[in-house]
């Protein structure tokens, strides 16, 4: 067994977020030296239940073993509907497993991507969740001149954490990860804690309750008079911490290496980012 190939592919999990714990068994498999074999990682994001099955497979000429691609299988909590979709490795580098999540979510999610003829955009992507294609549902980009402006469009919006400029940098992070974010809206002196998400294909920002359910889209003076007005009669909603996104707005490392495939795709402002999918 190739032991770089090893440390490499154990990196590669790590980085897209399946952390080290396969680390053991992807080393017993390896040693196998068969030609395909399969891991399979569970977890939970608030109280939705996830399982990944990744699929790695062997060259035809040495002993070098690559990690291909894994299905993602979710089974939402409120519902019990279950959703599955394959998202694509290139050189160790994808969709990591929260951002795959959150698209099976029908949230989007913010990435460099490279085009066949070498040319680096950037676009959000999103899934089609009304139908599938080819076993997959179809990946839409909304790109740079389709016109969506993140922080344009929370700027608008009476957001405590856009006052200070790591928390504001640290929100749109999130946010392009296409995390469901908790954050404090300020009007009249008066504190509401609300969840917020791109939607970058309507060109504006979600807004949740406390259930997650969507409140509004955002609209000047936001929030409106009669929500501030429950908020001080409730001394402040029950917000549930057991959340899809990061709840409070944290540090995370952000990639910087290029990456392939996600599935299928069609089309769709953003400064230059950090991890590249080419197409």
């Amino acid at each position: 067994m190739n032991k770089e190939n090893f440390e490499y592919l154990s990196n590669n999990l790590k980085y897209l977020g399946f952390g080290e714990d396969m680390n053991d068994v992807l080393f017993e498999e390896m040693q196998k030296q068969v030609s395909q074999f399969q891991l399979s990682y569970k977890t939970v994001f608030g109280k939705d239940a996830v399982e990944a099955i990744l699929h790695f497979r062997k060259s035809n000429i040495n002993e070098i073993y690559f990690f291909d691609k894994y299905y993602l299988h979710l089974r939402k909590f409120v519902d019990g509907i279950e959703l599955v979709q394959p998202f694509y490795i290139f050189k160790g580098k994808g969709i990591t497993c929260k951002e795959a999540y959150n698209l099976l979510c029908g949230r989007a999610i913010n990435k460099d991507l490279t085009n066949k003829e070498g040319q680096t955009y950037n676009a959000w992507l999103q899934l089609d969740l009304s139908g599938k294609e080819n076993e997959s549902f179809k990946i839409k980009q909304y790109h740079q001149n389709y016109g969506f402006d993140l922080l344009n469009n929370l700027i608008r919006l009476p957001i405590k954490e856009l006052s200070d400029p790591l928390d504001q940098e640290r929100l749109i992070k999130s946010l392009e990860r296409g995390n469901l974010q908790l954050v404090v809206f300020i009007k009249d002196g008066a504190e509401i804690k609300l969840w917020i998400a791109a939607n970058p294909r309507f060109k504006i920002i979600n807004v949740y309750d406390a259930n997650h359910r969507i409140v509004k889209e955002y609209s000047p003076g936001f929030p409106s008079d009669e929500i501030l007005s429950g908020q001080k009669s409730n001394n402040g909603l029950n917000m549930n911490t057991n959340n899809e996104g990061d709840g409070n707005v944290k540090k995370e490392e952000i990639p910087s290496s290029p990456i392939k495939g996600i599935g299928s795709l069609s089309t769709g402002q953003q400064r230059p980012k950090r991890n590249r999918i080419s197409i």
